[in-house]
């Protein structure tokens, strides 16, 4: 039977690595027996770590280092990931569903069938990202770099795309009902069937 892990309300970033080391079962199950503890985890370096479905609900990730982590079926749900570096991490079936990624780069990112439901992705960069049936729902994508990105199958239903850059995307049976759009790049992209109803504004 593991030890129970110790840990303070004002458990800093040291700590919480501490915890982290020991797997996702015991993160887990420390979150369930501190629920009320914030997870600051502010400039955290946790590239290449295994955290696969590890829970981090509401946990600021601001300016945080996760390149290439292990992020498979994560819970990141409400969190801040300001600015963190989510180059070619995995988020395989993650959910991201009210996040904060604006400024965030997850560029080669593996994000198939993530969900950024009501997500804050203004200004992040998703270039050449896996989006396959990624769900994107009522999500802000201002400003966002989708260039070369694979979004086969991915729902934008409500989505705000303005200014966005979706040069070279493949926009096959993506969903797009409801969408507001206004000053998108689309040059080189590829359809095969692709679902347009009630959307506003104009691409380019």
């Amino acid at each position: 039977m593991m030890t129970p892990i110790a840990a303070g309300p004002n458990s800093g970033p040291k700590n919480l690595l501490d915890i982290l080391l020991r797997g996702s079962d015991a993160w887990n199950d420390w979150r369930i027996q501190n629920p009320t503890v914030p997870i600051n985890l502010f400039k955290t370096n946790l590239s290449n770590a295994p955290l696969r479905g590890a829970n981090f609900e509401g946990a600021d990730f601001r300016k945080a280092k996760l390149f290439r982590a292990d992020l498979r079926e994560a819970c990141l749900r409400g969190a801040d990931l300001r600015g963190a570096n989510l180059r070619g991490a995995n988020l395989f079936g993650a959910n991201l569903q009210g996040a904060n990624l604006s400024g965030a780069n997850l560029s080669h990112a593996m994000l198939y069938c993530a969900n950024f439901g009501g997500a804050h992705l203004r200004g992040t960069v998703l270039d050449s990202a896996n989006l396959l049936r990624a769900n994107f729902s009522h999500s802000d994508l201002r400003n966002s770099i989708l260039k070369d990105a694979k979004l086969k199958g991915a729902n934008l239903d409500g989505t705000q795309i303005l200014q966005t850059d979706l040069i070279g995307i493949n926009l096959s049976e993506v969903q797009l009902k409801e969408v507001h759009l206004m000053d998108a790049s689309f040059k080189n992209y590829s359809i095969d069937s692709m679902t347009i109803t009630g959307s506003t504004g104009a691409a380019r």
